[in-house]
């Protein structure tokens, strides 16, 4: 099914928002207050209908260092602590949290504070239209059916921090736009079946330049996630629009975009990766990958080749340290041209829970899982953009990749460890091992704490 390329009303405009902001904000001056404007967007989850988390406050701070319970905090409080489905943050849609009037200077350090659902007054919260009231605050619905409470590491009551640059200037209007990560922040604890909230968090600026495309409507289901990427460096990624509307089904929009020149990269589970490389986004420009806007045809719409060979790659990470920062496992591939991409991340639990699902205390080694990673080749294509894109199979680089573990600490540079997992394109799988599993083990023991 072809798609008209019509923009969707919600998401133009987020975009146009960004534009008249980014126009507000301005550089350092001295005496007098400014104002700081605090909003959400999200990147795509994975294997849920809905991502529900509840914000309570977003704190800020001119230091870095100040401690959660020292002085120098300004808040953005909401009337109600509020109940945001993050799904539907994706292409480019904006959630408006609040702002504040702060003295002139330089916000460096913002703590993003969620309720927990041990504490929270139902009573209190607005909660959002689609979801059960009776509910946890901050849960997750499954794609497969059922919901799963999410629990919220005690270290996380003060907020999650974020190391931030905000000039606010004298009379004028500056952004802080805090991407939350659903995908990496919903965390299964290894087999347990027990889901913790371990967000991910960054502050992004407000563009109006970005991608916007389409993938064929049968993938729609198909978990499918869009990115753009830097050598391996992940900036934005979504997921199509979902709807019975056939001609906004399939679409997508990269928003929020610094200027330059990325990779799109395009998987799903038991589907072989594409890649465009060297797509060039300019200032201000919301590049769209169809060359042909006179017709109804995308004539770059993404349609995904069901992979023929998978594998799993699996293993552990140690850390036996007393205080252990964020910590992720990443698979990347590196294409002929040369560029890296990274194919599927997930981050690690090293908490430890009673026989009701209650955290106890730490654990020193966290399991890893990516079962049905597909060993087929990649298609790559250069970007062009006046006419469709010429995909190439990549054979050289079939079934290669290379695990990359990363222990992430908020005032630290990050501890990576990597190994390969080069997998048998040929192998042919047995009833006791339908697939070629690949084991590595890393320690990151001695990375810095959080």
């Amino acid at each position: 099914m072809t798609k008209r390329k019509n923009f969707i009303r919600s998401t133009l405009a987020a975009t146009c928002a960004a534009l008249f902001v980014a126009a507000c904000g301005g550089g350092g001056d001295s005496g007098g207050t400014g104002t700081l404007r605090t909003a959400m967007t999200d990147a795509p989850a994975c294997g849920y209908d809905n991502v529900f988390v509840t914000v309570d406050r977003i704190r800020v701070n001119n230091s870095a260092n100040a401690e959660p319970d020292g002085s120098g905090w300004s808040e953005v409080v909401l009337d109600r602590p509020r109940q945001i489905d993050l799904l539907n943050l994706q292409n480019g849609v904006i959630e408006e949290l609040g702002e504040v009037t702060l003295p002139v200077g330089r916000v460096q350090q913002v703590r993003f504070v969620l309720v927990d659902n041990a504490t929270a007054d139902p009573a209190d919260i607005d909660f959002d239209p689609d979801a059960d009231p009776a509910l946890a605050p901050n849960h997750v619905v499954f794609s497969a059916g059922g919901t799963e409470d999410l629990k919220t590491p005690s270290g996380q009551q003060s907020g999650v921090k974020i190391n931030v640059g905000i000039d606010v200037a004298q009379g004028q209007v500056a952004d802080l736009l805090i991407d939350f990560d659903a995908c990496k922040s919903v965390v299964e604890a290894g087999g347990s079946g027990n889901y913790l909230l371990k967000p991910v968090l960054s502050a992004i600026p407000r563009l109006s330049s970005g991608v916007r495309g389409s993938v064929a409507d049968a993938l729609v289901p198909e978990g499918v996630s869009i990115s753009l990427q830097q050598n391996g460096e992940l900036f934005r990624s979504t997921a199509p629009i979902e709807s019975t509307n056939l001609d906004e089904n399939g679409n997508f929009i990269l928003s929020q975009v610094p200027p330059g020149t990325y990779d799109l990269v395009v998987t799903a589970q038991g589907f072989i990766t594409k890649v465009v490389t060297d797509v060039v986004v300019p200032e201000g420009v919301l590049v769209n990958l169809d060359p042909d806007l006179t017709t109804a045809v995308d004539e770059n719409e993404v349609v995904l080749v069901p992979a023929t060979v998978q594998g799993d790659a699996d293993g552990t990470v140690t850390n036996t340290d007393a205080t252990k920062p964020a910590t992720f496992v990443d698979i990347t591939q590196t294409l002929s041209v040369g560029t890296t991409v990274v194919v599927d991340s997930a981050q690690l639990s090293f908490e430890t829970f009673d026989t009701n699902g209650n955290v106890t205390g730490m654990g020193d080694t966290a399991p890893y899982l990516f079962d049905f990673l597909t060993v087929d080749a990649p298609e790559v294509a250069p970007y062009t953009p006046n006419g469709t894109f010429n995909y190439a199979i990549d054979t050289a680089v079939e079934g290669q990749y290379t695990v990359v573990a990363v222990a992430e600490p908020v005032d630290a540079a990050p501890v990576e460890q990597t190994a390969p997992a080069n997998f048998d394109p040929g192998y042919v799988g047995t009833t006791e091992a339908p697939r070629e599993v690949i084991t590595n083990n890393f320690d990151l023991s001695s990375a810095p704490a959080p």
